[in-house]
């Protein structure tokens, strides 16, 4: 009984699977061709099977078959939800497939399908186009050279030449999900986005919140007006106009020829700021390839129209390295409308065989070469000699300038001028010591040693020879040779060289990020180095 119940079962959804196709119209005449028997149908045509509705001019229909072809203006009503619309159609009856060919359009609810080549299934309520087509729905339009949509789930598959535009961006790619329901994409190949911005992405595919503005993909690179920004794994909120990235991060700048790495970099588009964290290393291809490195726990680029403004700000532990120059300190500014350096808290800068230290620095380059160097309070100039003696100089304030070769010149003291100089008579004999107090020197290099000192204004000086000259009469006040500290390029390019006690820096959202990257670069710093770091970046004039 139970094997007869489940055979008349089956035998009754197959009859009801193949259910013939009813019809009517103004005219109806039999023909034959070629010994097979039809139906030709003239004026206003209608022909139902189940559910499904057809409208048309004319039609043939093949009962043996159980087809039906229709011409003109052909309608489709399938159930209350799907209408469809085209030139020509044929209906396969037992199989309950509609192939609808010339200005198909598909409707259901506010979306539409627009083709010249569908294919529609009845009882799945599965459409395919084959030969291009384009889906609009309430916030996006999809179009591909070849597509499936699932009514019933509202999923879309699209292939070749996928295009998505929507209210803020277009994406293309050569295959994509869509989800007309939550206006979700899914593209698993290379995509292509840009925006009405001009902010472009390039990836391997990712995950697309059309409604949301949210955007997450991997292994994808983002350029914008001055930046270019490439990550492992990237995440875009359009609606907020932040993004982040992660993993092998690498930021561009497009005008500078500056470069930086790191491991997370977050981008807050409207405030036109970058962050860059995770051991992160910025680098400057300078005059004759020479590279000028330069590491933090913490890079941040500032866009700006006015490109006065336009700066890289550092912080904490700052590694600098040139081939001609290496130095440190915690805080620093990169000017790039003059390419000027400014270095905060506890800078100090290695030049071969010299030693520089001031309550801050400036470094100005020209045409991509170290120009003049701005020791400003409490600077501290000292150098080695070929006996390795210390040359020592200090002074309120000391302005160096360089060679073309990157080598330092001249060193200007300027206020409260004080030297311990030791003459050599050649390179070997030590002749004494000079101890000088003077307002105003000046200092002569070459080739990165200190050769000899000028003073002005009635310096006080001393000769002290050798026999005369105590261990103690050495130094001057506030001297360290520091050259233990002096980053080589693999410590800048690997951030080996750090101070425990340093905080890392808090990896918050970028609201109010310009207030809060100054805060942190000026909380670090005295009361005068804050407000000659703010005049300097708000009211900075080209050179």
């Amino acid at each position: 009984m139970i094997v007869l119940s489940v055979l008349i079962g089956a035998h009754q959804m197959q009859a009801q699977r193949k259910s013939k196709i009813r019809y009517k119209a103004q005219k109806l005449t039999n023909a034959q061709e070629k010994g097979e028997k039809y139906k030709k149908l003239i004026g206003k045509v209608v022909f139902t099977q189940n559910e499904t509705i057809v409208y048309c001019d004319s039609a043939y229909f093949f009962k043996d078959e159980n087809i039906m072809e229709a011409y003109g203006r052909v309608r489709i009503k399938d159930g209350d939800s799907v209408t469809i619309t085209a030139r020509k159609l044929i209906y396969e009856g037992d199989t309950e497939m509609a192939l609808l060919r010339e200005d198909v359009v598909y409707r259901r609810g506010k979306k539409r399908m627009y083709t010249d080549f569908l294919d529609y299934h009845m009882t799945t309520e599965v459409a395919e186009f084959k030969n291009d087509g384009k889906l609009v729905d309430e916030h996006n339009t999809l179009t591909s050279s070849y597509g499936i949509y699932y009514s019933k789930t509202e999923k879309a598959y699209f292939y070749n030449d996928v295009l998505l535009v929507s209210p803020d961006f277009n994406l293309r790619t050569d295959s994509l999900e869509y989800s007309s329901y939550t206006k979700v994409a899914i593209s698993t190949g290379p995509t292509y986005i840009d925006d009405r911005e001009g902010t472009t992405v390039d990836s391997k595919g990712g995950t697309y919140r059309t409604l949301r503005e949210q955007t997450t993909f991997a292994k994808g690179t983002i350029e914008t007006r001055n930046y270019i920004l490439v990550g492992d794994d990237i995440f875009i909120d359009e609606f907020k106009k932040f993004y982040t990235a992660k993993g092998n991060v690498v930021m561009t700048s497009k005008k500078d020829d500056i470069v930086i790495f790191g491991d997370e970099a977050l981008y807050d588009k409207e405030q036109g700021i970058s962050k860059v964290y995770g051991k992160p290393v910025m680098k400057k291809i300078m005059k004759d390839q020479d590279t000028l490195f330069m590491s933090a726990d913490t890079l941040v680029a500032i866009e700006n129209v006015d490109k006065d403004k336009e700066r890289v700000l550092g912080y904490y532990d700052i590694l600098i390295y040139q081939d001609a120059l290496q130095g440190k300190c915690d805080s620093i500014a990169y000017f790039l409308s003059d390419s000027t350096i400014h270095m905060y808290r506890d800078p100090i800068l290695w030049n071969e065989n010299s030693q520089m230290e001031a309550d801050s620095i400036d470094l100005i380059f020209k045409n991509d070469l170290i120009y003049q160097m701005n020791l400003r309070r409490q600077a501290f100039l000292s150098s080695l000699d070929t006996m390795g003696q210390h040359n020592q100089i200090k002074g309120r304030e000391m302005i160096g300038r360089f060679d073309t070769l990157g080598h330092i010149s001249t060193m200007d003291v300027n206020g409260n001028g004080e030297s311990h100089y030791f003459v050599l008579e050649g390179d070997s004999l030590f002749i004494g010591m000079n101890k000088i107090f003077c307002s105003r020197m000046k200092i002569n290099f070459e080739e990165n040693n200190m050769r000899n000192i000028t003073f002005y204004n009635q310096p006080e000086a001393q000769f002290i020879p050798p026999l005369e000259l105590v261990v103690s009469q050495h130094f001057l006040d506030g001297f360290s040779w520091r050259v233990n500290e002096k980053p080589s390029k693999n410590d800048v390019l690997t951030r080996t060289i750090k101070d425990a006690s340093t905080p890392e820096p808090e990896k918050s959202s970028l609201k109010d990020s310009a207030k809060a990257i100054n805060d942190e670069i000026n909380k670090r710093v005295s009361p005068e180095q804050k407000k000659e770091f703010q005049d300097k970046a708000l009211q900075r004039k080209p050179r």
